[in-house]
């Protein structure tokens, strides 16, 4: 029998156990609900991060396509010169915020996509090529955004998931089980203490009964004398 031996087997003990046992029941329930959420998150997240990841894929291909086009046309010194123009800087912003008790990181991007004649460079000194390029890399660093933003907190929910599993398996399986196992073990020892006490306190009337009486005849003894 998986019980505890440090639980003294008095009133109190067995108040005290009852106590945690209710305390480990309800912690159970309530990992369990929040184990369900986070589940279910997840799962509404993972087919969203999947397809980020994909359009993640299909704008960085595009991007390399562009700026090797780019510099075959404009050449170095032309690329460089329209990047080095750009007066618009993109601005990362980094927050959190809660799911199901979880804080998670939320990634914010500024001054991520701007206008063809808010980014610096001449539009009569560049070729189409330079505009298709900003727009691309516009579109591809607000998918890195998104897709950073929306992976981080996958793994987070995952990680938290993993290490609740972990502890309603344990309250499942060890901690609740010996709690009961204790409850009733220590249950059925008071009971033979109270059944021992009892037929302790049983003898110790009978004999003072039996001594009363011998005590009575004694003294009636004496009266007839």
């Amino acid at each position: 029998m998986a019980y505890q031996t440090d639980v003294k087997p008095t009133r109190a003990g067995l108040l005290a156990l009852k106590n945690r046992l209710r305390m480990a029941r309800k912690a159970y329930n309530i990992l369990s609900m929040k184990l369900d959420g986070l589940i279910l998150e997840v799962t509404r997240l993972a087919p969203q991060v999947k397809k980020e990841h994909e359009l993640l894929i299909k704008r960085y291909n595009r991007t390399r396509f562009l700026i090797a086009a780019a510099y075959m046309i404009e050449g170095t010194v032309g690329v460089t010169v329209a990047a080095y123009s750009v007066e618009v800087k993109p601005e990362i912003d980094l927050s959190q915020r809660n799911v199901f008790g979880v804080k998670v990181p939320v990634i914010t991007g500024k001054n991520v996509k701007t206008d063809v004649i808010e980014r610096g460079y001449g539009l009569l000194g560049t070729t189409l090529v330079i505009d298709d390029l900003a727009d691309s890399y516009e579109e591809l660093l607000d998918a890195i955004i998104v897709y950073a933003g929306n992976e981080a907190t996958l793994k987070r929910l995952l990680a938290e998931i993993e290490r609740i599993s972990r502890r309603v398996k344990a309250l499942e399986h060890m901690v609740i089980p010996t709690l009961e196992e204790t409850e009733l073990y220590i249950s059925r020892m008071r009971d033979e203490m109270e059944r021992e006490d009892t037929s302790r306190l049983f003898h110790v009337k009978r004999r003072k009964e039996e001594a009363a009486e011998k005590t009575d005849q004694e003294r009636k003894n004496k009266a007839l004398e």
